[in-house]
């Protein structure tokens, strides 16, 4: 049997909901579970463990606002840092760098600077997305996923150097695309 494709598992999740939920987690369990464990710590397994039940259940209730033309992968992803970064809030811990995407409490920008920098985040996803797949892979884990080089470099079969090549080239080609979309570096 092939492996259903966004659209199909969206429906499958929406009409059969627990075929739909196994199929996902079958998928995407692995990359939502390191994921949750690189912001939380891989050592507090509950809370790695719960904060990935969060992200499949925040997936299911919130297939109203899929949207089927981008990867369903992706938006999962989405769901699984904010699912942990959020647990990581509650618990009180403190991140070693601030998110660029997250708003601390209390902070009082003004909505016009706000949603500017949603458009900057939406384009630079876009031309993230853009980047041919090696490059592309390697810069989410990387700076998504928050993997070492050499874990990157292990995973793919390619060395640390390739690794940080590939990253100095897709940064550029990052910046070049920015600009020419009016982002202003």
């Amino acid at each position: 049997m092939t492996e259903p494709n966004d659209r199909q598992l969206a429906l499958l999740l929406k009409n059969h909901p627990s075929r739909g939920m196994a199929e996902a987690m079958a998928r995407y369990g692995a990359p939502v579970k390191t994921i949750c464990a690189a912001i939380l710590g891989p050592e507090d397994r509950q809370e790695v463990e719960e904060a990935v039940a969060d992200s499949f259940v925040a997936l299911w209730k919130g297939l109203d606002r899929y949207d089927p033309e981008r990867p369903l992968s992706a938006w999962l992803y989405g769901i699984a840092r904010r699912t942990a970064l959020e647990r990581r809030r509650k618990l009180g811990r403190v991140l070693p760098f601030q998110e660029l995407d997250e708003r601390l409490p209390g902070d009082d920008t003004d909505p016009a600077d706000q949603a500017a920098e949603r458009e900057n985040a939406r384009l630079l996803r876009q031309a993230v997305e853009e980047l041919p797949p090696p490059d592309r892979e390697i810069f989410i884990r990387r700076y998504y996923l928050y993997q070492a080089v050499k874990e990157i470099a292990a995973r793919l079969g390619t060395t640390p150097k390739a690794v940080e090549h590939r990253l100095d080239r897709g940064r550029r080609r990052l910046r070049e695309k920015l600009m020419e979309r009016g982002v202003d570096l």
